[in-house]
């Protein structure tokens, strides 16, 4: 289903972990140095300091999944922050794979990024029961099945601005990443359409008490008899 995305932002309580994206609890420290330390690291064989460190260089830890991540000022610099959404947890383990190294480059080329997502897209084509060689041949099959208009054009706008970004085209993804990150909720809306909804429909509809399913499978045997 559909839910609000949080993005890291410094002060806030809450919000989704730029590493498990699980909205959860942050807490915050504070960097500082210390005189003596407990471990050995290549700092041992340098010069070294004492003083403080600067006040906006602050980590926060995950409550989820406890990973650290440094702020320095307002900027998170580690890990890199991403302004899209997770991917939708019905995907298959490639295909987020694949969505998460475009999320994790869309600042530093939209193009890279766009064109992870066409091959994220040729993978979820295969998932959807298609061969994944050709994305237009899928598409064009999966409309013949009775594809929702609204997916399909998600699908082409998928496709064509993936294009774009593998070959020469009229869009200029460097000029538009706008354009790109449209594709994160694309392909979402895409998995939420046609994996996520119908999973769930269906868990719910065989969740039903057996003599009113046996009474439906009666009735479509029978459709004469209403």
């Amino acid at each position: 289903m559909a839910f609000e995305y949080f993005p890291p932002q410094l002060g806030k309580g809450e919000y989704h972990c730029p590493y498990c994206n699980v909205y959860a609890k942050q807490f915050y420290a504070h960097l500082c140095t210390f005189g003596q330390f407990e471990w050995s690291s290549v700092v041992d064989r340098q010069s070294k300091f004492n003083s403080s460190l600067p006040h906006n260089w602050i980590v926060t830890r995950c409550q989820h999944c406890e990973n650290f991540a440094l702020w320095i000022g307002d900027n998170l610099v580690h890990p890199k922050r991403t302004i899209a959404p997770p991917p939708n947890d019905d995907l298959l383990q490639s295909i987020k794979d694949d969505y998460l190294e475009a999320a994790s480059i869309l600042s530093d080329s939209p193009r890279a990024a766009a064109a992870l997502l066409r091959l994220a897209l040729q993978k979820l084509c295969v998932q959807l029961g298609e061969k994944g060689v050709n994305i237009n041949q899928d598409i064009k099959a999966l409309v013949v099945k009775g594809l929702n208009p609204l997916v399909q054009k998600s699908l082409d706008a998928l496709r064509i601005t993936g294009n774009n970004a593998v070959h020469p085209g009229e869009i200029n993804l460097s000029e538009q990443p706008e354009r790109v990150i449209k594709l994160f909720d694309l392909i979402n809306f895409i998995a939420n359409k046609l994996i996520t909804e119908p999973h769930e429909i269906e868990g719910f509809y065989e969740a039903l008490p057996p003599d009113a399913l046996s009474a439906v499978e009666q009735r479509d045997r029978n459709p004469q008899k209403g």
